[in-house]
């Protein structure tokens, strides 16, 4: 990588040197934001479902059904949570891009940025939360303030440890259980309560729109944990915070490379 980068600044002339350097400039301005991307595996079950938005009725998954979560997302962006209790240990950000594979298609999900209602921020819970304390959490929220739609696994250590306050890429570790939810309560306290059902809004590789409606549900793992709200024992989750750059910075730096490279082609034509 550096001998690459050392021989086309020296062998390109002055105005290409420049643009490489200022490409160089914004990838450096965008690191200083440390882009995060979650990657979160689970599964749905019978009591969700998958469908068009234009579907007049709902079919629901016919068995247990993995999914893996993919989200961009940065320290630099705001945490949408007031820093006060009970949001303390508990931040939400609104992700760059959040995707989800189902039965081998992907779909993109609409964030909280276009979608106030139902869509999703990256939520983590560090261990002095009030919600679980002891034990992370991370996942997806929808109107996070209203504890609308999600899905939140729940872990008893991360490797490394961190707090919400100073982010790190980690892994998440002795998966404890998964909270999934279909939107927010409409009277009463959780989980003794009614859920309005809203979806989170998908969109397939054409643009269509589909509602994928969560579960009511706790499930413990790997077997039912004394004192927990759960009545069944799911799947094992995964998550994973790696840090990485976010897909437009990526795209912005190749962009600017293959400029440099076309302009220095060109030169080299008009010379010889």
């Amino acid at each position: 990588m550096t001998f690459t980068s050392n021989f086309v600044a020296s062998s390109a002339a002055p105005w290409a040197r420049n643009l490489l350097a200022g490409a160089l400039v914004v990838a450096a301005t965008g690191a200083q934001a440390v882009p995060y991307r979650l990657d979160y595996t689970g599964t749905f079950n019978t009591t969700e479902s998958l469908n068009l938005a234009s579907a007049s009725g709902r079919t629901f998954f016919s068995g247990t059904t993995p999914f893996t979560i993919t989200a961009f997302y940065d320290d630099s962006s705001p945490n949408v949570l007031p820093p006060a209790f009970p949001f303390l240990g508990f931040h939400a950000y609104v992700p760059t891009l959040a995707t989800i594979q189902i039965g081998g298609t992907t779909y993109t999900i609409e964030t909280a940025a276009t979608n106030a209602t139902a869509g999703v921020t990256v939520s983590i819970f560090d261990r002095s939360q009030i919600f679980n304390t002891g034990r992370y959490g991370i996942g997806l929220i929808a109107n996070v303030l209203s504890d609308g739609a999600g899905i939140v696994g729940d872990f008893s250590g991360a490797s490394p440890e961190f707090t919400v306050n100073a982010l790190t890429p980690t892994t998440f570790t002795d998966y404890f259980g998964v909270g999934h939810g279909s939107g927010p309560c409409i009277s009463g306290n959780p989980p003794a309560c009614p859920h309005l059902d809203t979806p989170w809004v998908l969109r397939d590789s054409a643009n269509a729109a589909w509602n994928l409606t969560l579960g009511n549900y706790e499930e413990d793992y790997p077997a039912l944990h004394p004192g927990s709200a759960a009545t069944t024992v799911g799947a094992l989750n995964t998550a994973v915070i790696t840090a990485v750059p976010e897909p437009a910075t990526v795209g912005l730096m190749l962009a600017g490379l293959a400029g440099v490279g076309a302009m220095v082609r060109a030169r080299r034509s008009k010379t010889s």
